[in-house]
């Protein structure tokens, strides 16, 4: 049996245990919305879905899908053919979410911007 000074222990000891696994899983999940995105994406470009993948992106005026699938659409193009990928790492930074990935056939990860209020992709600007 616990004596009276471990019992008024054991309330704040389960709080302070609570409180610390909440923190933890606040870090970890904090950007899941804009890494789901990110994946959505990478999904759509693996599926060759390009239509897809560029509405993911936010098309804008400077940036064509012409120019878009320049970067993202043939073997030919800057980023290559997306057969696999894996999401290394995401940040937040402002007002946005810079997630990292792993393509399978480059040797240097992509940092992507996920805009947290569209979810809306583009290119890392850091």
């Amino acid at each position: 049996m616990l004596s009276d000074q471990h019992r008024h222990l054991k309330v704040p000891v389960i709080l302070a245990l609570a409180v610390v696994l909440a923190c933890l899983l606040i870090y970890r999940f904090a950007n899941i919305f804009e890494e789901r995105a990110t994946l959505h994406f990478f999904e759509a470009l693996k599926a060759q879905d390009f239509q897809h993948a560029y509405q993911l992106w936010g098309p804008t005026p400077n940036y064509s899908y012409k120019d878009f699938m320049a970067d993202w659409g043939s073997t030919q193009s800057y980023y290559g053919v997306v057969k696999s990928f894996q999401i290394l790492e995401s940040k937040s930074r402002g007002s946005g979410v810079i997630v990292t990935v792993g393509l399978g056939h480059l040797k240097n990860p992509v940092k992507l911007w996920v805009d947290r209020k569209t979810r809306q992709l583009g290119f890392s600007p850091f």
